[in-house]
This record gives structure tokens, C-alpha cells and sequence, in this order.
């Protein structure tokens, strides 16, 4: 389960959308710890804080975490800026974990973008949409080195 900038709100439809992960990944802009606490009910929890997150959550979680699932090895972190500009910042080695999957938040806008070899994925803005939109979340299926599923899911703000 994919989640990002929940901002202290966490909708009530996430529980049951969530309802078979095996582990949530947050890309920050959490808003308190008690979001993360709510989501490790329904899963395991990874979360990186986001530039909107206090000092208290950003002291607790790191600004960006590399886990490896599946043989994929994913890279979570909140602001990538721009894919282009990322791109560019693993062939240069900024990022020397030479990561498969980036996922990120920050836009408030969903995204599933595959750049040569690299997947992007934005889960959206959980809790503060951007421009009017509709809250999201997602889900990818990870299997041998691949994803081979991804689903967005609108989530109803109660």
C-alpha cells in the first residue's frame, strides 16, 4: 500500500482499501505520529517525513529509506523535484543505491510513469488533494523483480 501527504487526516476509506497490503509505504507530509500509529493497524509501516512535517516526526523518521521487496530494490523518499531532474541525479550517483522503483509524494497528484528502466510512482495526496481533486491512495504487486500490478484508489473524504 502506497500513501503520501495524509497532513494529519487519514480517510476512513483507507482501512478498507488497505485491507490486504503486506506493508505501507508513507512518502510523507504525515501531519502527527498517530497517522502512522492508525496505519500500522492495518499493515506494517516505512515512512519518510515530508517538508510540511514537524520537528518531532522528522526527528523519528528519516527524509528518505531504501528497502529492497521482492528483488526490486525502492527508493521512498517525499520530493524528487522533477523525473528528469531525478533521472539525471542516479546517473550522477546522488543516489548511489541505483534504485528500480522511486516512489514519492509532494505533488498531491497520483502518477505511474515507467522511465527507461526506472519506475516513478506517486500515490497522490491522501489528505489534501490538489486543485480540487479526488483524495488517493495506491497499491502495486510486487513478483520476481517486477511489479506486476498497480491500482490508483479514489478514497471518499468522510
Amino acid at each position: 500500500g502506497l500513501i503520501s501527504d495524509t497532513h494529519n487526516y487519514l480517510p476512513p476509506a483507507v482501512q478498507t482499501a488497505f485491507h490486504d497490503v503486506n506493508l505501507i509505504l508513507h512518502a510523507g507530509d504525515i501531519g502527527s505520529m498517530e497517522i502512522l500509529d492508525r496505519l500500522k493497524q492495518i499493515a506494517p509501516v516505512r515512512a519518510v517525513y515530508g517538508n510540511t512535517d514537524i520537528y518531532s516526526i522528522a526527528s523519528l523518521l528519516p527524509s528518505r529509506l531504501f528497502l529492497t521487496l521482492e528483488g526490486l530494490r525502492i527508493f521512498l523518499t517525499h520530493n524528487i523535484g522533477s523525473v528528469k531532474n531525478f533521472v539525471w541525479r542516479i546517473k550522477r550517483a546522488d543516489i548511489p543505491e541505483n534504485p528500480d522503483v522511486i516512489i514519492y509524494g509532494h505533488t498531491h497528484h497520483p502518477a505511474f510513469q515507467k522511465v527507461g528502466e526506472l519506475y516513478f510512482i506517486n500515490p497522490g495526496s491522501a489528505g489534501q488533494p490538489g486543485r480540487g481533486g479526488q483524495p488517493t491512495a495506491m497499491k502495486i504487486e510486487l513478483k520476481d523483480r517486477e511489479i506486476v500490478e498497480h491500482q490508483l484508489l479514489p478514497l471518499k473524504l468522510a
